[in-house]
């Protein structure tokens, strides 16, 4: 199957106006970055094709039709005008028609041989019925009052930025769909409107792709998603989902189904909620809520599957700036969940691939035996010579492998080596300081960043002597357990009750 051209950029005239006299208009500025960042990814000039002559009273030429019959790719740029030209329409139409009588427009697994860029804010029931199954590459954000913003240079250095980051995500995804479809005449075959690329075509790294689901998120976290998404395809890894999520009764449904091949969900949370235009509105209050129901419901979902399937992994993140809010108790109990992370991006990226490519650890022959889990309780060597320890110590012994520290190798390499072997932490805050405290907190989340598999449990456990200070101890990233008074085993429980199930 030979294309020529690689793409055609579909776009009406008025989006190619640039507001500066000194300054490219936004499409030609988008064309020529496109061609660029296609050729450093190919190693070759890619053949783009653009009415660079494009008028309003232009007629449909027969040149424009074989045009479009002999491209790869279509890039449709959408804009409240692009609707309203009758021009872009019939290209549109036209490309899916002929492609469906040259391949399909569907390629591979989870390519597509039409994209759709979003330069100026469409609401999604208003884009072409052509792109219902297309989530597309969005160039804007919502700014704190709900209104929409370009990414351009006239705008700033930031959404410039962005803009830059949104066209490395399309170029790449052009370059993987532009490879399958010149591995076609090596022997692929095509299944109804569906072209299927031959096996192996993308791998990740050492050879092993793998299928992770990116939840959706808010607007304010768009530019992190996008961040982890890119670094995951580059890799070779399939992520969803691959589609706009339906806002209808299969939403959960939908979820369930592309969890059910993932090894690995990531969620990526915010207090601030959504961002809409018109968001102070009722209607935009409504979309607000609604966007903030789907993320939660995705994790719950997750958490499920989880459970149910043990190889899946959830990893729970949220900006180490952001605020929760008290009386938001959803946040308030996520933040306690053993693969909740609040951390630098940068970080959240480290987990990730760690989690990604490093060999599941090896059953240890102990915990077999017996079938129970270890939990890694931390304690000063002071604390094992007290009474008040030993109702802790016995309740946890009859359920579960208790592991202490290694008190004649003690160092903090130590603990982090402990804490690596075992499923929950317990950390006892009796005879040892502040000080003592403040260092095995730092061990430990030092330690999340390098497991295969998230904690499934972890808490601090506050004991005697009484201090105003252990009194009022908190951490936003552990449940604290007061264990001033007597012992309760009623407060383990509800903690400690995922290590009875699946790992």
């Amino acid at each position: 199957m030979n294309f020529d051209p690689d793409l055609f950029i579909s776009y009406t005239h008025i989006d190619n106006q640039s507001l500066s006299p000194d300054q490219d208009g936004w499409i030609s500025t988008f064309h020529k970055a496109l061609e660029i960042r296609l050729s450093q990814l190919r190693g070759e000039m890619p053949r783009i094709w653009r009415d660079r002559k494009l008028q309003g009273n232009d007629y449909f030429s027969d040149a424009i039709f074989e045009t479009l019959s002999n491209a790869a790719l279509l890039i449709s740029i959408l804009s409240p005008r692009y609707l309203k030209s009758e021009w872009c329409m019939r290209e549109l139409q036209h490309f899916c028609q002929t492609a469906a009588q040259s391949g399909g427009l569907k390629v591979g697994d989870n390519k597509a041989r039409l994209f759709k860029v979003v330069k100026t804010y469409l609401p999604r029931d208003q884009h072409p019925s052509e792109f219902e199954s297309f989530i597309g590459y969005e160039f804007f954000e919502f700014d704190e009052a709900g209104r929409p913003q370009e990414f351009d240079k006239l705008y700033g250095p930031a959404l410039e930025r962005k803009f830059y980051a949104k066209l490395n995500d399309l170029a790449y995804d052009i370059h993987q769909t532009l490879q399958i479809l010149e591995a076609l005449p090596g022997g692929d075959r095509v299944q109804g409107n569906t072209v299927v690329a031959t096996p192996n075509t993308f791998h990740g790294k050492n050879g092993v792709d793998k299928t992770i689901y990116l939840a959706e998120t808010s607007y304010d976290l768009t530019e992190a998603r996008d961040k982890i998404r890119r670094e995951l395809t580059m890799a070779g890894h399939r992520v969803l989902p691959d589609q706009p999520l339906p806002f209808t009764p299969n939403f959960a449904q939908q979820v369930r189904e592309h969890l059910a091949h993932c090894v690995m969900s990531i969620h990526l949370v915010s207090p601030q909620g959504t961002r809409v235009q018109g968001a102070d509105s009722p209607s935009g209050q409504a979309l607000q809520q609604l966007l903030a129901a789907r993320s939660q419901e995705q994790i719950e979902i997750a958490a499920n599957c989880r459970q149910a399937r043990g190889e899946m992994t959830r990893i729970l993140w949220m900006p180490p700036t952001a605020q929760i809010d008290e009386t938001d108790e959803f946040l308030q109990t996520l933040q306690r969940q053993p693969d909740f992370l609040s951390t630098p991006i940068e970080a959240l990226k480290t987990v990730i691939q760690d989690r990604l490519t490093q060999p599941e650890p090896l059953p240890d022959p102990d915990s077999a035996a017996n079938g129970s889990r270890k939990v890694y309780l931390d304690c000063d060597r002071r604390d094992l010579e007290t009474a008040d320890i030993e109702p802790l110590y016995d309740w946890l012994e009859q359920r579960f492998q208790v592991v202490l520290p290694d008190y004649e190798a003690s160092s903090l390499s130590q603990s982090e080596a402990l804490l690596k072997q075992c499923e929950a932490v317990l950390i006892y805050h009796g005879q040892a300081s502040g000080l003592w405290l403040k260092r095995r907190l730092l061990a430990l989340k030092k330690t999340l960043y390098a497991r295969p598999k998230p904690l499934l449990a972890k808490a601090v456990y506050v004991a005697g002597p009484a201090t105003p200070t252990k009194q009022g101890f908190s951490d936003p990233d552990m449940p604290v357990i007061d264990g001033l008074r007597e012992f309760n085993p009623g407060l383990l429980e509800p903690i400690l009750a995922p290590l009875k199930g699946g790992a």
